[in-house]
């Protein structure tokens, strides 16, 4: 037999408006009688309805999350993350993964507005056009996870990028490195623009001039690093060091440095971006930029 909300008021000997209150977070109640119901909701084992909970608040306690390689070590601990939080303030999260591909975005989003979540945040490249449509209508709240922060107005949370990448580049610079090679991002968003400013203003600084081929583009995703370093390591004069624009390339490239008999950091230093937790793992040990 479902347990409801009648049960638990009577339960906790309290009126069923109270517990309501309680279960919806919604109005004043002393802590003892907060107490009180919460023990109810616990011993009878009670569930809200979710639906009539909507339907009567307007409201799905439901956010969407967008990303775009779910893989990476890096989207899986901000996922975990946005999952807690939500979880703590009686959200759930509904995760759709792009892989980078227009129509899985597109899919992806229009599924998210057909389950009425209450929001979406969104960190893959942005599609201007979508984001705008939905800005536009007032349906949606959207908040970005760097990539185009312009695109939606003040609804942003964003490191410094460039910065970020200029202290990478600095600290390696710092060590004596001159010929520092860069596994950097895609073009194109801005996250990658500003990183790579990052790196031509940390070598100009140090009176560095920069050089096309110690640049290799990446993708993000897995066995991209492992392409960039090989394509480094063919260089007449190889680089002494290599800043990648994030943790998993920076990986894959160490591994293969070691591979080629080579040690790091002694023969060719490794700098990451991201602080994930599998970059602090004994025999990676890679020293990386922490974006929080």
């Amino acid at each position: 037999m479902r347990v409801t909300i009648k049960d638990v008021a009577k339960h906790a000997n309290v009126a069923i408006s109270t517990a309501s209150r309680v279960i919806n977070q919604s109005g004043y109640v002393s802590e003892e009688t907060r107490t009180k119901v919460m023990k109810a909701v616990e011993e009878l084992g009670y569930v809200p309805n979710s639906i009539a909970r909507s339907l009567k608040q307007k409201q799905t306690f439901s956010i969407g999350l967008v990303v775009s390689d779910i893989g990476n070590p890096f989207f899986a601990e901000l996922a975990l993350a946005v999952e807690q939080t939500a979880r703590e303030q009686g959200y759930s999260v509904l995760l759709t993964n792009t892989d980078r591909k227009p129509s899985q975005e597109h899919d992806g989003v229009n599924l998210l507005i057909t389950k009425q979540v209450d929001g979406i945040i969104w960190y893959s490249p942005i599609d201007e056009e979508l984001v705008n449509r939905l800005s536009e209508s007032g349906s949606m709240t959207i908040v970005a996870i760097s990539g185009q922060p312009e695109l939606v107005g003040n609804h942003t949370v964003h490191i410094d990028d460039r910065l970020g990448a200029f202290q990478a580049v600095n600290h390696l610079i710092k060590l004596g490195h001159k010929r520092i090679g860069y596994i950097a991002e895609p073009e194109g968003p801005s996250v990658s623009q500003e990183r790579m400013k990052g790196y031509l203003q940390a070598l100009g600084k140090a009176g560095i001039v920069p050089s096309e081929e110690l640049v290799v583009r990446g993708t993000y995703q897995e066995g991209s690093g492992l392409r960039a370093i090989k394509k480094l390591l063919k260089l007449t004069e190889r680089p002494t060091a290599v800043f990648a624009a994030n943790d998993l390339m920076a990986i894959e490239a160490i591994q293969y440095i070691r591979d080629k008999g080579l040690r790091v950091p002694e023969d060719i230093a490794v700098v990451g971006f991201d602080n994930t937790k599998v970059s602090g793992i004994h025999g990676i040990d890679l020293t990386t930029v922490a974006q929080p």
